[in-house]
């Protein structure tokens, strides 16, 4: 089965007064990160639904801070524009998403 790969960005990180939540609902969906510190706001969640779906597993348990979230699929067009923020995931995409499964969208 095909899957999606998705940037979660969530506001203000770990001083958001939800992040606890946030971050239980995120490792539930096997976030990743690209460096060693830890999931504080952004990571990257490969997942077979669509990205309402995604958003909505992410949002579990969030009422104030739900605004705060957004999910956005990453493609192969965003991986390689200069303008976009999904290229500081690229080598994490290369080393970890691309050799375990099937990205339609990234090829």
């Amino acid at each position: 089965m095909a899957k999606y790969l998705y940037e979660v960005c969530f506001e203000r990180g770990r001083s958001n007064p939800e992040h606890a939540k946030f971050l239980r609902n995120v490792m539930r969906l096997n976030a990743k990160v690209s460096d060693y510190g830890g999931i504080n706001n952004v990571c990257v969640i490969a997942h077979h639904m669509s990205k309402d779906i995604v958003f909505d597993l992410c949002a579990e348990g969030l009422k104030k801070s739900k605004g705060d979230l957004s999910v956005i699929e990453i493609t192969k067009k965003t991986l390689t524009s200069q303008n976009s923020s999904h290229r500081l995931f690229l080598a994490l995409i290369e080393n970890y998403f691309l050799p375990h499964d099937d990205y339609p969208n990234i090829k």
